[in-house]
């Protein structure tokens, strides 16, 4: 499975998801519905980079994070033992990568094109933003007229790209 979202599993899944992808899943509003479907773990920094640098912000975005974490939506795990990782990648995106070779989880998700592409240079597989929301539908966990409208949410936070595969995977039988 790769962020292609022909390659969407339908099956429950476990992700690690960097800052970027929360905070633009949570802009959307499409965030609590993900945290229903899947698994969301995150790694200490990105509670660091989303709830306590966005609070000092104040970014409205960080308290919801900063709920979710509270109420256990969203499951904040630091990897066990340094995992050698072999591309370079900045520290937060280490964080991530070191979790996921850790542990054992499905994919994941970031919306950042330098580092899928890493994760994809590897074999790693991942989810952006929009496959998520495409996974609720995929899965039969959101109707189809709700995907669409949590991805038009989404819409000013990705690539217009992205956004017209997603809507256009909404169509194809899987």
């Amino acid at each position: 499975m790769t962020g292609r979202i022909e390659k969407i599993t339908f099956g429950y899944m476990k992700i690690i998801m960097d800052s970027d992808c929360l905070v633009k899943l949570t802009k959307s509003g499409a965030k609590e519905m993900i945290t229903e479907a899947m698994e969301v773990i995150i790694p200490p920094l990105v509670v660091k980079e989303t709830v306590k640098e966005g609070k000092n912000f104040g970014y409205q975005d960080a308290r919801m994070i900063e709920e979710n974490i509270h109420r256990g939506t969203l499951h904040v795990i630091k990897a066990g033992r340094r995992t050698p990782i072999k591309i370079p990648v900045a520290k937060g995106e280490r964080d991530v990568l070191s979790l996921y070779l850790s542990g054992r989880y499905d994919a994941i998700a970031s919306d950042d094109r330098r580092f899928l592409k890493k994760l994809d240079s590897v074999d790693i597989p991942y989810l952006t933003p929009a496959t998520c929301i495409v996974y609720l539908f995929r899965s039969g966990k959101v109707d189809k007229s709700k995907v669409v409208e949590l991805l038009n949410a989404l819409f000013p936070y990705i690539n217009s790209e992205e956004y017209r595969i997603a809507i256009f995977s909404l169509e194809v039988k899987p």
